[in-house]
């Protein structure tokens, strides 16, 4: 009797306090529905993980925008000029949350969690009597559940593939059983040419890497590591800590690899930047806040690209709920809002599709951030090209095709997290994405100057099914040689084909005290051709005309200026191109 009056009084506290916040002027509309359940369903002192979002980033914005362009690593200044305009290269969701804010809220929290300047929020632990007095404060905005899940993106692992045979004499290294894979999106031609993915900044977002000191895995340029899981800089497997790094290794091993006659990943010349942002333990696996904290981390520290084989939809521990096919329209999702926000920085966000089959008729199977519209979204095809009956599909639920490319996800090479000269078999999406982002890799190599959306749309326009995508493969299985030139006419071996604009690199680099400059455009239209020295400031115009629809080649003479790095920057009225120069006297 005393049990059943304990959980009728739960319940009375429970809905009382819902209905205070909800006739309380201050607090209304600030808790979501979700937020709202769960409170209904647990006492006053149960600990809640919550985001808290504010209402602005305080005062004296300007003065913090100019402080936050100060603070960008050159890395991350250079990426930024290849995808914003000059004068934009910071915005708001680069200044950090207001430090009076967080600390309004601290003493009312159990635990922060992690701070975005992203959403401007934070991820709190707090218990559920401490929401109603935190939603009352006039800088919060809206207070949502954090959810938590179990992993999504399942993977298998099979046999070792067969050892196919690698033609003698055609290659330039010996891909041993990895070759199948990367001959089928054709990145052979690429490391033919001295392609590696050198100078390419790579951030894997995983559960872990185990192995590092594999035999294929030893070469690797590692930049930074951190684990946003347990909180330190290892990202393999510690003793008494949270989580499993074997995820993690096979797609490191995909996407960067490197033994001969063994295994070599696309973008083995590439450096990285490796988070631990999934917890596998028990039912609670990686949350999104998890990941949201490891793409800032990435775009911090200049990382051009993001690759991620993580998902988000079923799996939910309970009272929490799953996502639904109608969530997967790109902008509900905490982490879908955060792979585009990185995705408006400048990075290329490359993300399994899921692993969760076939959509029926419009309802999709796709993980979030998969549904981004700014997101590469990558699907798994066999050694023969079919799809992958496990690999998602679309469309998104406002219409868009999703997935977009196609690799290998079958029976994909990969090492083996246990045996540092061990390898083994995996299907599953999670080794599809590495394999188009580490031909990414190569194709920025080749084209420095590219943005983003540049690469997305290399892509799709040279993919096995450009002329007819659909949602079991998108736009296809990717060509990394024909992307990666496609705007030259390298591949065909003709004149320059001027389907976009470009700014390609001056000749010769360095130089002193003249170098020349080429460019070309699509279409008809306003063009500017400036050149800004390391402070940002314009030195010299050298176009400002309208041009029609061609190529064009001017001379740069900088005799009455310092030795030093210069940026070439290219404007029309919908792109913008950068090249870096190097005067040397």
């Amino acid at each position: 009797m005393k049990a059943y009056f304990r959980i009728i009084t739960i319940i009375v506290l429970g809905i009382s306090t819902i209905l205070m916040a909800q006739n309380n002027p201050a607090t209304e509309g600030k808790i979501t529905a979700k937020l709202q359940h769960r409170m209904e369903r647990v006492s006053a002192n149960d600990i809640i993980t919550a985001w808290i979002f504010f209402t602005d980033k305080g005062n004296n914005t300007a003065q913090k925008l100019i402080e936050a362009e100060q603070n960008l690593l050159p890395e991350s200044y250079e990426r930024r000029l290849r995808n914003r305009p000059f004068e934009k290269l910071v915005d708001m969701y680069d200044v950090p949350v207001e430090k009076t804010y967080i600390k309004q809220i601290s003493p009312l929290v159990s635990k922060i969690r992690h701070k975005s300047r992203w959403l401007n929020a934070v991820s709190v632990e707090v218990s559920r009597e401490s929401i109603e007095n935190i939603a009352g404060l006039p800088i919060v905005k809206k207070i949502d559940l954090v959810f938590q899940k179990t992993e999504s993106v399942k993977d298998r692992i099979g046999d070792l593939p067969a050892k196919s045979q690698q033609p003698a004499g055609t290659e330039s290294l010996n891909y041993g059983p990895s070759f199948d894979q990367n001959n089928q999106i054709n990145v052979p031609a690429l490391h033919n040419m001295g392609y590696d993915g050198s100078g390419v900044i790579v951030a894997m977002l995983d559960a872990g890497f185990n192995n590092l000191e594999h035999e294929a895995l030893q070469h690797l340029d590692i930049l930074h590591t951190w684990d946003f899981v347990n909180g330190d800089s290892i990202v393999d497997d510690e003793p008494g800590q949270m989580g499993s790094g074997y995820h993690g290794t096979y797609t490191l091993s995909t996407l960067a690899g490197f033994k001969e006659g063994e295994l070599i990943g696309p973008a083995y010349g590439a450096s990285f930047l490796l988070a631990k942002t999934e917890n596998t333990d028990y039912e609670r696996h990686i949350e999104e806040d998890n990941w949201v904290a490891g793409a800032e981390w990435a775009d911090s520290l200049g990382a051009d690209i993001i690759s991620s084989s993580l998902g988000y939809r079923y799996g939910f521990t309970p009272p929490d709920t799953n996502y639904t096919w109608e969530d997967m329209d790109g902008n509900t999702t905490i982490v879908t809002i955060g792979a585009d926000i990185a995705a408006s920085r400048g990075i290329l966000v490359v993300n399994s599709a899921g692993n969760e089959g076939p959509a029926s008729g419009n309802i999709n199977t796709i993980i979030a951030p998969a549904d981004g519209d700014s997101v590469l979204t990558i699907g798994a095809v066999n050694s023969s090209g079919n799809r992958a009956n496990f690999s998602s599909m679309g469309p998104t639920a406002d219409g868009r095709i999703k997935p977009d490319v196609m690799a290998r996800g079958v029976d994909t090479y990969c090492a083996s997290p246990w045996n540092t000269s061990g390898y083994s078999g995996v299907n599953g999406t999670s080794l599809s994405c590495p394999l188009v982002a580490g031909a990414a890799a190569l194709v920025l190599q080749a084209n420095p100057n590219f943005s983003n959306m540049d690469i997305i749309n290399a892509f799709k326009n040279t993919a096995s099914q450009s002329q007819n995508p659909n949602n079991e493969y998108g736009w296809g299985i990717i060509n990394t040689y024909d992307a990666a030139f496609y705007l030259t006419g390298i591949s065909t071996g003709e004149e320059p084909i001027v389907t976009g604009y470009q700014l390609l690199a001056n000749y010769p680099n360095p130089f002193n005290p003249e170098t020349t400059i080429r460019y070309q455009v699509k279409n008809s239209g306003k063009v500017n051709l400036a050149v800004f020295n390391s402070l940002g400031q314009k030195v010299t115009e050298l176009d400002n005309n309208y041009r029609t629809a061609g190529s064009y080649q001017l001379t740069w003479n900088a005799q009455n200026l310092a030795s030093g790095i210069y940026y070439i920057i290219l404007e029309t009225p919908r792109n913008r191109a950068v090249q870096k120069a190097l005067l040397m006297k």
